[in-house]
């Protein structure tokens, strides 16, 4: 898998204490954690597709959005964890689709994503769905796998936020594309 370039994380977060948890090759992240300079509130939850080049050295480019416009909107978070669909690394969602075609659907979910899902949503009371929509994974399985990680929050009852600019009932407009002066919308009845 292609992982693409990086860039610095947000200057809003607190570079000495994120934490990421990969699988022991890193081909798999299942969760990044960004503690917020200054702030101790409760941690908020995005939702993404997959993970990319975001580690705990550097970010991407939506990684360093979804910061950004978290700091900025939700004055009372201690920072983020950033959870996917999917845990398997790739730049580029059509690799994670082909990946996901040769080698099956559990593999690019990972082998410990929805327990680390669960995990960090029972500490999060707060999920920002934005995983965007299927392109370059197989439309079924993806609404399959959106399908599960519904159901994953239904288990948990968090307050859930999308960005209504884009995107669907079911795919929410993805954070990579998000404008800081965006507003998030409460979604109700989802689960």
């Amino acid at each position: 898998m292609r992982i693409g370039r990086t860039v610095q994380h947000a200057p809003t977060v607190d570079t000495t204490r994120i934490t990421g948890l990969f699988s022991p090759c890193r081909a798999w992240r299942y969760r990044l954690t960004l503690p917020f300079s200054g702030r101790t509130g409760d941690m908020i939850s995005v939702f993404l597709k997959n993970p990319s080049s975001a580690n705990e050295m550097a970010a991407d480019k939506t990684v360093h959005t979804a910061s950004e416009y978290v700091w900025r909107k939700f004055p009372q978070a201690g920072g983020l964890h950033i959870l996917n669909l999917y845990a398997l690394r790739g730049t580029d969602s059509k690799e994670v689709g082909g990946a996901l075609r040769q080698q099956g659907e559990s593999y690019v979910i990972g082998p410990e994503n929805d327990a680390i899902i669960r995990e960090t949503l029972s500490a999060s009371p707060t999920v920002i769905i934005a995983w965007g929509g299927h392109a370059g994974i197989p439309p079924v399985s993806y609404s399959r796998r959106v399908a599960q990680c519904l159901d994953i929050l239904g288990e948990r009852k968090p307050t859930i936020w999308r960005n209504e600019r884009k995107g669907s009932e079911k795919y929410p407009f993805h954070a990579c594309y998000w404008a800081y002066d965006d507003c998030l919308t409460p979604v109700r009845m989802l689960y």
